[in-house]
């Protein structure tokens, strides 16, 4: 019998002695005799157990699940019949990977089934894979929140994580990053996922880098879905009016899986039924820039206001320059404008449209139209500094 230092020799027959629980996220597992029983009475203990184990009960008080939640996800648990596996489990995420409660929470409510997997075969394993690869412990544990137990289950992990690294500059925290708006990108077919990759890339010229930054954005699902589910997409990407084969096309396949059909024409009837446009200027619009069909109709209505009744554009003029739609109306039309009005009235400006000025970075802007009439306008960048400012206070 091994004695605990400090602790009185307990004589026989007493019952065995139990340290008290050391402070922990979760309940500490029961202690067990180290005196001799019986198959039968083993038996008899585990099928008491087995008996009394409530899923939803454990879910509530060891996962730390509102009682909704658990009566929601116990059905997928109702094969396990005893806290021990979930109990494994438990503890490894709290303290291999370090998971706070409230996280194991939203692991656990997410994919429940990670409490169905085998520490030892699996879990363990497969962290070992992944900070091999470069991931820290926080990162995995993020892993397990957005990816559940599929990702930890697949035996293509390693390749997956192998194959998305180079499309994210071999960056681990971007595709951390990725998995939480799809989770998907560490369990899709990576055959598949290849072959969807190479047909946006022969026909939308897409870089390696256009695809990281599709894994990035809502498109990442685009990345994963079939090639046949590809083909439908571009087909809609098509009635923007852009050629193949262009990197203007790359816009109209974003624009096309970004919005449903519905939601294209509805946006199309907004130009023609509210702004006055013409069939033919939608049409300019959406060829020159897709992306434009997916803001809001909001945005667009303010920035068609503001450059119509203050800068005097026209609706073909917009139309041949849809990015003007797209612009932040408050931190970048407004203040550009304002020194624009401030030139003219001064006789410096050198006639440029509007477009042009709105349509450069901010860098060029301020080298171009701020620094060299600061002897004639000292207070121009004042001005232009402040309207920014008052954007930002808003």
């Amino acid at each position: 019998m091994l004695l605990l230092p400090g602790r009185p020799v307990l004589p026989s027959p007493a019952l065995p002695y139990c340290p008290s629980p050391s402070p922990s996220r979760f309940r500490p597992l029961p202690c067990t005799s180290n005196a001799p029983t019986s198959a039968s009475t083993a038996a008899s203990a585990d099928a008491t157990a087995s008996s009394s184990f409530s899923v939803e009960e454990y879910l509530v008080n060891r996962c730390n699940l509102y009682p909704n939640v658990a009566a929601r996800v116990a059905p997928e648990l109702s094969a396990i019949r005893s806290p021990s596996k979930p109990d494994a489990v438990l503890a490894f995420l709290a303290d291999a990977l370090e998971l706070s409660p409230p996280l194991i929470a939203v692991a656990v409510a997410r994919d429940p089934t990670i409490l169905t997997c085998s520490v030892p075969r699996t879990l363990a394993p497969r962290a070992d894979e992944l900070r091999a690869l470069g991931f820290t412990t926080y990162q995995m544990g993020l892993i397990v929140v957005r990816c559940g137990a599929a990702a930890f289950r697949s035996r293509a992990l390693v390749s997956s994580v192998q194959f998305w690294l180079p499309y994210l500059r071999g960056r681990v925290d971007k595709l951390v990053a990725a998995l939480k708006g799809n989770p998907g990108l560490l369990t899709a077919d990576l055959r598949t996922v290849k072959s969807t990759i190479a047909l946006l890339q022969e026909e939308g010229t897409l870089t390696d880098g256009d695809v990281g930054w599709f894994a990035l954005s809502y498109c990442s699902k685009l990345l994963v879905a079939s090639p046949d589910e590809v083909d439908t997409v571009l087909a809609r990407a098509d009635e923007f009016g852009v050629p193949r084969k262009t990197r203007a096309f790359k816009d109209a396949i974003i624009a096309a899986f970004s919005a449903t059909p519905e939601r294209l024409a509805w946006k199309a009837a907004f130009f023609r039924d509210e702004l006055g446009w013409t069939e033919a200027q939608v049409k300019t619009a959406a060829a020159k820039m897709p992306t434009l069909m997916t803001v809001s109709a909001e945005r667009i209505r303010r920035n068609w206001e503001f450059l119509t009744t203050e800068v005097g554009m026209d609706a073909e003029r917009v139309a041949s320059f849809p990015a003007l739609l797209r612009y932040d109306l408050e931190g970048r039309l407004v203040p550009r404008f304002q020194v624009m009005r401030v030139l003219q009235a001064r006789r410096l400006w050198r006639g440029r449209d509007f477009n042009n000025i709105a349509a450069i970075t901010e860098e060029d802007f301020v080298a171009k139209f701020i620094r060299p009439f600061l002897v004639q306008v000292p207070d121009l960048a004042k001005i232009y500094e402040a309207a920014v400012v008052e954007k930002e206070e808003q």
